[in-house]
């Protein structure tokens, strides 16, 4: 007699993987820690950095704005020997930039003399590296804690430092860390970076290029629906057949496997239906749309800036392109610029050095650029 299954065995039977969407990070306090959590397992910071490093349109943009804002170097101090690691002023400005464009904010390190009235090294911390700590009374950050591996704080303990202060800089509070990101409602001690919008578009076309690679590699897509018909399993057979389909199959990085079955007679075969996988077309169309997200995010109006062609451009491509860096350089990088010189020159003058903070701009022949060269 054939077995019948009723609806709540039927939703045992069927499963549906979920992909997660990046969503903004929870700052959380965390009873017994002395810093606030940066995201989920209070590592947000560590996935900004795997964005950067797996999606190649989001990389390119950021190189683009990171050329673009520091230039030529600092126009008058930037070769200045800043600590005794050898880095120059124009080293930790670009460091900063960096941090400043992949988290939104960054961080630096003065270490003041004795007397507190003049600092006499600056670095560069990395900002995915620093916790906040809680907010004062006064709604205020008094130290900040770095550890080189959240991770895995018991072998990398945190380190404490004072927050910036120009007064209360001697003894344990000489060496402090300088925490500059933009004000934003409802961010008071983390900041959030200005392509935040366009995360999940950056994750997938990083999960595109993994699944494409995958795909090739392979050979095949196992795009199926499976039916096991021989009878109604244990939860426990269900679960375990599910987590070796799922292991064996799902995510980008599966993309290909070859699907192998065994039965003992036809009418115990499972029944395997293929599912018509998108056409070329669907990735093309996709790939321009996250492209497009991408770009917008960054607020990079011409995709030529980052060294995509632009096929419905008008006139003289050169002519474009000065127009689009132009108008890239007036609105996007000069806001950029502001924020890091007028921080910097709060170093530069505890460094006693007392000329502005000015960006030599870079020095760029358009029709160079287009066929390629520097």
């Amino acid at each position: 007699m054939k077995k019948e299954y009723k609806a709540k065995d039927l939703e045992k039977l069927i499963h549906v993987i979920n992909l997660e969407a990046i969503n903004l990070p929870e700052f959380k306090e965390v009873r017994g820690k002395d810093w606030v959590n940066f995201g989920t397992r209070n590592l947000f910071p560590v996935k900004l950095v795997e964005l950067l490093n797996t999606s190649a349109i989001h990389n390119t943009a950021v190189q683009a704005k990171l050329d673009a804002t520091i230039g030529e170097g600092i126009r008058i101090m930037g070769g200045d020997i800043v600590n005794p690691n050898g880095e120059t002023l124009d080293e930790v400005y670009e460091k900063a930039t960096l941090d400043y464009l992949v988290f939104g904010g960054f961080a630096l390190n003065p270490i003041w003399n004795r007397a507190g009235d003049k600092i006499v090294e600056l670095y560069h911390l990395p900002m995915a590296n620093i916790r906040s700590g809680k907010l004062n009374e006064d709604d205020k950050v008094d130290e900040y804690y770095y550890s080189v591996n959240w991770e895995n704080v018991r072998k990398y303990p945190p380190t404490r430092y004072a927050a910036y202060s120009m007064t209360d800089n001697k003894g344990d509070n000489a060496s402090q860390i300088f925490y500059n990101f933009n004000y934003s409602p409802g961010l008071e001690v983390y900041p959030l970076p200005s392509y935040m919008g366009a995360v999940n578009d950056i994750e997938l076309d990083a999960r595109i290029s993994r699944f494409h690679n995958a795909n090739i590699s392979n050979g095949m897509s196992p795009s199926l629906f499976i039916n096991m018909p021989n009878g109604m399993p244990s939860p426990d057979e269900q679960r375990s057949m599910y987590r070796d389909l799922v292991d064996s199959f799902s995510s980008e990085n599966n993309a290909g496997r070859i699907f192998l079955s065994f039965s003992d007679g036809a009418e115990l075969a499972p029944q395997i239906n293929a599912v018509d996988s998108p056409n070329d077309d669907y990735y093309i169309v996709l790939e321009e749309r996250i492209t497009s997200r991408i770009l917008t995010a960054h607020r990079i109006t011409s995709p030529m800036l980052v060294g995509i062609r632009d096929g419905g451009g008008l006139g003289n491509n050169a002519d474009e392109l000065e127009v689009a860096y132009t108008h890239f350089l007036s609105t996007v990088i000069a806001p950029i610029q502001k924020v890091l010189n007028k921080a910097f020159q709060k170093m530069t003058n505890g460094l006693g050095l007392s000329l502005p903070v000015v960006i030599e701009p870079a020095k760029l022949d358009f029709d160079k650029t287009l066929e390629g060269e520097v």
